[in-house]
């Protein structure tokens, strides 16, 4: 009698069915995961305004969340999947094309393929512990940003009130409305309020752009 690669209960195969049963959801997640982490690395001007019809000033250029590009980047999810995917068409002896399309298309052609091919991972393949493992370390990862959804939304910084220093806090709507806050010296706006404070960070920006 064989044990399981992950977790070491006596099984046909390399794979108990509840292990691969596992590994074959996550790899149905991965592909909607990575759509989803890419919102997080969208600037804030593309994020919808809840407050609004107009949407928010930009925070940043760059990701709220740092760690999500290591997840959606190149060495993330996708390569991942893909290095799996052609390690398994080596093994099997079948041609893999090079990657192709965007990150969404990609994630999904890579999972899907392995997914196709459970059945000879669980009772066949050697390294399908090693690919359970990690595809659960990635799911886990990733569903560690996803999983709050009460994430605030960032909608831009807090500037200098009237004869004041700018505080340059993170200024963050949270989820399903409410008073924004500042992250830094706990400031809250409401509603109102904050179209007011909005206008007044869209006015510095622009007296900002025109002395550069």
């Amino acid at each position: 009698m064989a044990h399981c690669l992950t977790c070491h209960q006596a099984t046909t195969g390399r794979l108990c069915p509840p292990c691969a049963d596992r590994l074959g959801q996550r790899l149905a997640d991965l592909p909607h995961m990575v759509t989803a982490l890419g919102a997080y690395l969208r600037p804030s001007s593309q994020v919808p305004d809840r407050l609004g019809t107009h949407s928010a000033s930009p925070d940043a250029p760059l990701p709220v969340v740092e760690a999500v590009l290591d997840l959606v980047g190149p060495g993330g999810i996708v390569t991942v999947l893909e290095t799996w995917r052609q390690a398994l068409a080596e093994d099997m002896g079948e041609r893999w094309p090079a990657p192709w399309g965007d990150l969404d298309g990609r994630a999904r052609r890579a999972a899907a393929a392995l997914h196709t091919r459970l059945g000879y991972i669980r009772l066949d393949w050697p390294a399908a512990g090693d690919l359970a493992r990690e595809v659960e370390q990635l799911h886990g990862a990733a569903s560690r940003h996803l999983a709050p959804t009460e994430r605030p939304t960032v909608v831009g910084h807090h500037p200098a009130e009237p004869g004041g220093e700018p505080c340059g806090g993170r200024l963050e709507l949270p989820y399903g409305g409410g008073d924004v806050r500042c992250a830094r010296c706990r400031a809250t706006w409401g509603p109102l309020q904050w179209l007011t404070l909005r206008r007044a960070i869209e006015a510095a920006r622009t007296a900002a752009d025109q002395a550069a």
